[in-house]
């Protein structure tokens, strides 16, 4: 979608097209001090359009994590050092800090998305047993699943049926007449 420009400026609207986010987000950011804009004759917001990147660039950082507090110290941090040599170290500081606590998010994350993904892959052999009104004989009977199972499918499947919850939907489970709970 193409942005619309009011001269060299950027509207609310703009701001709100060109980064997906809502009004009051950038408003918000806006009183944070985060964003600057100017007013128009009639008194609507007014942003220079490199404020669309950086509010991009806020979400970005939003979404990987940090706290509005790390953000705004990020990028304030020129303007609060004692001359470009000294900032020009503390940003490099501050941002070889968070590529690491980055990296540590990516490593989690990546085991994290493996982990639902063979999890979906054993529900798949799951709702085979499940469908068709077959009778379920349970999961801890069931010789189709191998013995290592990953964490997500034991504490969301396994560990419901454990519980004494009805481990299937079919309604004599969940009256307890095929299945004993186990202690």
């Amino acid at each position: 979608m193409a942005t619309k420009r009011t001269g060299k400026h950027l509207t609310l609207k703009d701001m709100i097209q060109g980064s997906g986010c809502t009004p009051r987000t950038v408003r918000y950011y806006e009183r944070q001090g985060l964003l600057n804009a100017s007013r128009s004759s009639g008194g609507h917001r007014l942003f220079d359009p490199e404020e669309l990147d950086r509010l991009n660039f806020i979400i970005s950082l939003r979404e990987a994590g940090w706290s509005l507090e790390e953000i705004t110290a990020l990028l304030s941090i020129r303007s609060r050092a004692n001359g470009d040599r000294d900032a020009c170290r503390e940003l490099n500081a501050e941002i070889s800090t968070h590529i690491e606590r980055l990296q540590q998010k990516i490593a989690i994350l990546s085991k994290l998305q493996e982990n639902l993904q063979e999890t979906r892959r054993f529900l798949t052999i799951c709702s085979e047993c499940t469908g068709d009104g077959r009778p379920a004989l349970g999961c801890e009977t069931c010789d189709r699943l191998p013995e290592v199972q990953p964490t997500g499918f034991r504490l969301t499947w396994i560990a419901e049926g454990r519980a004494g919850k009805p481990t299937f939907d079919d309604p004599a489970i969940a009256r307890g007449a095929l299945a004993e709970p186990k202690s």
